[in-house]
């Protein structure tokens, strides 16, 4: 049987490409832990592991994934794909080639549009909803903003080894030399063109790109079956954001216009230690569920202005990145008292910062993925606090402002044609505990 290991560097990214090979078929299984034997798991053909390596510095990230790679290729793993962010955030340059120099091979494919959600390259040249990507909301993130839309200048010091292709009919292999080549692509059916040319050329065994690019590569790659359930998707609904980008924000106040209830959580409740063990953090988690219980929805957000953040920062002797850290840890604790006064709601989590911390927070050993519910929206079942609950994972900068309100719509629908489950797909918190379902 072979076999094909996905490394993402964030678990929002992990799920998101994940459900891509789950949904058609795949024994799927994703794993917290990067300290894994891939000889424990003879059955799965997809291993997709979150090395959480997207805010480590450039060397660091190049080791983790390198070690990980390499284990995989040692376990005899034929596939190597390098799930990367969609808005070529994080250590994209020291993570690719971390894999091509573990796989023992010399070419890596590199295909990062994801024209279903309005992001493709042109001329070497990424774009988002038509901007090139360092004038877009990637370009003024707070904490890791894009600073150009050349994909080539991503790779620095490897910049030597990249090659770029207009049209993928004119890709040229070297023998004897390595080589990472980036592919333009507006469309899936150019993404398809693509991957049916690296097939015919043999040149699938190390890849690298989004879910836009998993999601087409299912159907040329022989490590699928195909097995669906139907589920249903309830209420009430409990959407916590911890992101902080501009598509988040849009997507929020969208939803506040809207009419749906939701509480701002201000700095000192972000950031103050054992808040939520003062009366005002008791009356904020009983305020919580009170909303869910009688609306039927509730979000939660950290909206706040960076001014604000920064003024409080310096006051508090706290950097950014402690604060990024302790606010996702204070979203955990929220969901984990919400959840833990018995409310049994559906959740919802944007942002993979929040969505590690809370899978760690509450101990969540396994996950089943059930479908995508739209593009980069993952729904999930988890077993919490020794309870099954529906969780729905999204990236802070996926999706439509509108996206909330249409996720509302569909659990209020709970429509009976639900969505494709593969029963044994499942995520493991510790590798060396997993029993097979």
């Amino acid at each position: 049987m072979e076999k094909l290991l996905i490394i993402a560097d964030d678990f929002t990214g992990a799920l998101d490409t994940g459900i891509q090979f789950a949904a058609y078929g795949a024994r799927t299984e994703i794993m917290t832990d990067a300290e894994i034997n891939f000889e424990d798991y003879p059955l799965t053909e997809v291993f997709i592991v979150d090395t959480e390596s997207r805010h480590l510095p450039g060397p660091d990230a190049y080791a983790a994934v390198y070690s990980l790679a390499g284990k995989a290729v040692r376990a005899g793993i034929t596939y190597l794909y390098k799930k990367t962010d969609s808005g070529l955030r994080g250590n994209i340059a020291h993570e690719l080639m971390a894999v091509l120099d573990a796989s023992e091979k010399g070419f890596l494919a590199f295909l990062p549009a994801f024209p279903g959600m309005n992001r493709v390259v042109k001329n070497g040249v990424s774009y988002v909803d038509g901007v090139p990507i360092e004038d877009s909301v990637f370009g003024h993130d707070p904490f890791e903003p894009v600073t150009c839309s050349r994909v080539k200048q991503l790779f620095g010091e490897y910049e030597h080894i990249v090659r770029e292709y207009r049209r993928p009919e004119e890709l040229e292999i070297r023998e004897g030399e390595k080589q990472i080549a980036i592919f333009d692509s507006s469309t899936d059916e150019d993404l398809k063109r693509i991957a049916e040319i690296l097939q015919r050329e043999e040149r699938l065994r190390v890849l690298a790109g989004c879910a836009g690019f998993a999601s087409v590569i299912t159907g040329y790659l022989p490590v699928f079956r195909h097995e669906q359930k139907q589920e249903k998707i309830g209420k009430p609904l409990l959407i916590v954001c911890g992101s902080i980008n501009e598509i988040s924000k849009k997507q929020i106040a969208f939803a506040r216009q809207a009419g749906i209830t939701g509480i701002t959580l201000t700095l000192e409740q972000q950031l103050q230690p054992d808040y939520l063990r003062t009366s005002p953090g008791e009356k904020l988690i009983s305020g919580i569920t009170g909303i869910c219980i009688r609306e039927g929805v509730c979000m939660i957000d950290t909206q706040s202005e960076m001014e604000r953040v920064n003024q409080y920062l310096g006051k508090e002797k706290l950097t950014l990145e402690k604060a990024r850290v302790d606010i996702a840890d204070r979203i955990s604790e929220i969901l984990e008292e919400v959840i833990k006064g018995g409310l049994h709601a559906t959740i919802m989590v944007i942002g993979g910062d929040t969505l590690i911390h809370f899978v760690k927070k509450m101990k969540c050993r396994q996950i089943s993925l059930l479908c995508e519910l739209d593009k980069g929206v993952v729904y999930t079942d988890m077993k919490l606090q020794g309870k099954n609950y529906k969780v729905i994972s999204k990236s802070g900068g996926f999706g439509n402002e509108d996206l909330l309100i249409r996720l509302i719509h569909m659990m209020e629908e709970k429509r009976e044609k639900g969505c494709g489950e593969n029963g044994d797909t499942v995520l493991f918190k510790a590798a060396g505990e997993c029993v097979l379902r």
